[in-house]
């Protein structure tokens, strides 16, 4: 009682022109590499056969936070 959880988002972004095409929400899964290739898997899923024919280069780039920030306390 009281807790809030907390998601997430993860999201596909054309970079050229900065169109959101994807957008998932996690909460517990947030931190793993599956909560993105379920992202990945759903985009892909809502696209056309035409879009998907058309995609020649996916480029995943990745902000996992200070978690994977590869700084380390020694």
């Amino acid at each position: 009682m009281g807790y809030t959880e907390k998601y997430t988002p993860c999201g596909i972004i054309d970079e050229d022109s900065g169109q959101l095409f994807y957008i998932n929400f996690g909460s517990c899964s947030y931190k793993t590499r599956d909560f993105i290739v379920d992202t990945l898997i759903q985009w892909w899923k809502t696209m056309t056969p035409e879009q998907k024919q058309d995609t020649e280069l996916i480029q995943i780039q990745v902000d996992n936070g200070p978690e994977s920030s590869g700084v380390r306390t020694q």
